[in-house]
């Protein structure tokens, strides 16, 4: 029986490790982000797939699904804004300073909400509707990709027995 799992994870694992990624960051409920991306690293080393490969699907998926997000509000913000109820104010305002604050950090905001576990889900939707400028945003994703998601990764890679 084992073998046959390990046939299926050699023979599909790599489209089956970007596609849950990619849809857990388009926000696909189902296992926490962490837990499935530390069993892809576990798996993938118990199944002997290329780490590399598997890093970079899983950090393309990763930066696909985020930029899917922030761009769908970025452009589909005054589309939004042209549905919403009469009743519903927005605080522009507010929206204003909290742009401005993001702003004046150069993105230290963004990268360490893109690190907080629960809180990278929503950023993406955040940072579109925001309309953070998109050089910045793009800098921030690649290299959280890398730290968060290489980083579950390799963790279940390193910790096979």
């Amino acid at each position: 029986m084992s073998e046959l799992i390990t046939h299926y994870i050699i023979t599909y694992g790599y489209v089956a490790m970007f596609a849950i990624v990619l849809l857990q960051e388009l926000g696909m409920p189902g296992l926490p982000n962490e837990l499935v991306l530390f069993y892809f690293g576990y798996l993938g080393k118990q199944a002997g797939l290329s780490y590399p490969l598997v890093i970079c699907l899983v950090v393309i998926a990763d930066i696909t699904g985020s930029f899917i997000l922030y761009f769908l509000f970025y452009y589909g913000r005054n589309w939004l804004a042209s549905i919403k109820p009469a009743w519903v104010k927005i605080p522009v305002k507010k929206i204003d300073s909290i742009k401005g604050k993001i702003a004046s950090h150069s993105g230290r905001n963004i990268f360490m909400a893109k690190l907080t576990p629960f809180v990278r889900s929503y950023l993406p939707v955040v940072a579109g509707l925001l309309q953070v400028d998109r050089l910045l945003y793009g800098r921030i994703v690649l290299i959280t990709a890398f730290i968060w998601t290489g980083g579950w990764v390799t963790a279940g890679w390193i910790l096979h027995f």
